[in-house]
């Protein structure tokens, strides 16, 4: 159930950065040409979120399909998923915050909106899969511990049957 989890929710990740690409090159495109005016930063941020989600969802899948994930590589993971999370966090609340300044039909209409609301919920997707990425990294660590405990006991007992 875990792998397929993470696999729908690369999946919705990947939906959700096309779409949020596609809408928000629109809204900038609608700034160039129709308004004749620069576009907000918080939307050229949105333009660059995606990409950089869609390189990240590349390397977590290929990652993860390598034999053995070390330590290092789960860490990593977890980094590069709290990366997109805070990259969304803060492209969607600055754009809120953008097109709450300024008048509805000249930020872009319903187009301007929607692209706040994707990055929103791409933020929770990427929330989402950080929080099983950690999940994750501790039952592996408890894992490890436990291994290490075994380990440890049996040298013991073997050093004191030799003496």
């Amino acid at each position: 159930m875990g792998r397929t989890v993470v696999i729908i929710l690369r999946v919705v990740q990947g939906l959700l950065a096309l779409a949020n690409l596609a809408l928000a090159a629109y809204v900038y495109n609608w700034y160039s040409t129709v308004a004749h005016r620069p576009s907000p930063g918080a939307l050229q941020f949105l333009v660059f979120a995606p990409c950089v989600s869609l390189a990240s969802i590349a390397y977590l899948e290929i990652a993860a399909r390598q034999r053995r994930m070390v330590m290092a590589h789960r860490l990593t993971a977890m980094g590069v998923e709290g990366l997109n999370a805070i990259l969304y966090l803060g492209g969607f609340v600055a754009l809120a915050l953008t097109l709450s300044d300024e008048d509805a039909a000249s930020a872009g209409g319903a187009p301007g909106k929607a692209v706040a609301v994707l990055a929103a919920a791409e933020f929770s997707a990427w929330i989402a899969s950080a929080v099983l990425a950690a999940h994750e990294w501790f039952r592996s660590e408890a894992q490890m511990n436990r291994v290490t405990e075994a380990r440890r006991e049996m040298a013991e007992a073997a050093e004191s049957g030799r003496c």
